[in-house]
């Protein structure tokens, strides 16, 4: 969450209460769910298109801290956000060690480092084929 310096501990109270909400008295809904499916199927469907969300996957997939985690969590991630169902949301909330007692927070601040020159614009150098019409153009 973004909040100016004045309004980040509400908005930091804010997003507590709203766990809260969802843990005990306001659970996930089938509309919500249903709701939250297309924003991330949407997503990725758009970020599938970069280089960098795939280099993002890949190296997930490698990671000892995410068990049994492999190519099937990209070629069935359609099939695996479609099978979702508000209980297994609400399952895992309830994993995610989110009472008062066990929850870490943080307020962080932006910070500009002295000297910053914020107009000043760095070009690329240009590279070897990156002309008009690219490597195999003349």
């Amino acid at each position: 969450v973004t909040a100016s310096k004045e309004k980040a501990q509400k908005a930091l109270d804010a997003c507590k209460e709203t766990l809260e909400a969802l843990r005990k008295s306001n659970p996930i809904s089938v509309d919500n769910l249903e709701s939250a499916k297309r924003v991330v199927l949407n997503r990725h469907e758009g970020e599938l298109r970069t280089s960098q969300y795939w280099a993002t996957i890949m190296s997930g997939i490698q990671e000892e801290s995410i068990p049994l985690k492999g190519p099937l969590s990209v070629t069935d991630f359609h099939a695996v956000i479609e099978a979702m169902t508000t209980t297994d949301l609400q399952l895992a909330l309830d994993c995610m060690g989110l009472e008062e007692s066990q929850l870490y927070t943080a307020i962080g601040k932006t910070v500009q480092p002295e000297g910053l020159v914020v107009d000043e614009i760095v070009k690329a150098s240009p590279m070897a084929g990156m002309g008009r019409g690219g490597a195999l153009m003349g």
